[in-house]
Order: structure tokens, then C-alpha cells, then sequence
């Protein structure tokens, strides 16, 4: 029997639909919240597809600490790891940590989580559209407030 493990999603896989559509299949998945860290778009991409100043996703401590965002987490074989492991490019583009998520019933989880190595962001970077797009299909995870708070995001175009 293969080990089970959680990853902490928080960029546009969080769109079950965008997930799959990659390949990418999961036993089961939740939202969680990750408590003191925001979700920014100062990931610089390695293909930034033509568009200057294009960002990705990405998640960053609060300054006070005040605060959390939410995310999805997805339960997979241990072995599909890999296969998320190559899309973020870890660990050339993101650094892989495990960290204490908290469930909606507020009991604790702990996940992987994919953040951007320091030197492959830059400040003032925005997502496109498209990749907001991808959130809105989402919505149904996030509360009202996050929801609305994320599609007021400033892109690039």
C-alpha cells in the first residue's frame, strides 16, 4: 500500500477542472486556510508567454502576521508527487516545504507546499486574465470576502 500525502494548493490547480485537465488526479481534497501568509503574484515565470510583467502565484508571510488565505488540499499517492514535483520545478523554480494548515472544522492538517525560490520573484508583477479566469472556477472553495478580494486583483492586461 502506497503512502498518502497532502499538497497545498493555492494557484490556479486550484480549479479541480485546471488540475485535471494537467494530468493530475487526487484521492480526495478539502479547502484548508494557511494562517499569517498571503497569496501575491510576484513568481517570475519561465515562459512569461510574451506579456511583461507577468506574474504567478505565489505565497508570502504577512507582515504582522494578522491574516490567512485559503487553498485546497489534495490528497494523492505519494508517488504522483513527482508529477507536481515537474510542473513547479522543484527544486530548480520552488522550494517544497511541509507546513500546519487548518481544516474548516479547525482541526490541524499538515501539507506540502510549493513557494518560490527568493531569487525567482520580483515585486510589481501582476497574473493575466486568463489566470484569474482559472480562479473563478474555483469560487464555490472560497469565502465571499477572499473571493471577491482575489478577482479585484490588478493584471497585467
Amino acid at each position: 500500500m502506497s503512502n498518502i500525502v497532502r499538497v497545498f494548493i493555492y494557484d490556479e490547480l486550484i480549479n479541480e477542472k485546471v488540475y485535471k485537465e494537467l494530468g493530475f488526479s487526487f484521492t480526495t481534497k478539502y479547502s484548508v486556510t494557511l494562517s499569517a501568509w498571503k497569496r501575491v503574484f510576484n513568481k517570475v515565470p519561465v515562459d512569461n508567454e510574451g506579456i511583461e510583467g507577468l506574474g504567478h502565484a505565489n505565497i508570502e508571510p504577512t507582515h504582522d502576521n494578522l491574516g490567512m488565505m485559503i487553498g485546497m488540499i489534495y490528497e494523492m499517492e505519494e508517488e504522483k508527487l513527482a508529477g507536481l514535483d515537474r510542473h513547479y520545478q522543484y527544486p530548480d523554480e520552488y522550494d517544497r516545504k511541509i507546513m500546519s494548515l487548518t481544516r474548516h472544522d479547525f482541526s490541524e492538517t499538515k501539507g506540502y507546499i510549493y513557494i518560490a525560490q527568493k531569487n525567482k520573484v520580483e515585486e510589481g508583477l501582476k497574473p493575466s486574465k486568463a489566470m484569474m479566469k482559472k480562479y473563478r472556477g474555483a469560487k464555490k472553495h472560497f469565502q465571499m470576502l477572499n473571493f471577491s478580494r482575489l478577482m479585484n486583483t490588478p493584471t497585467i492586461d
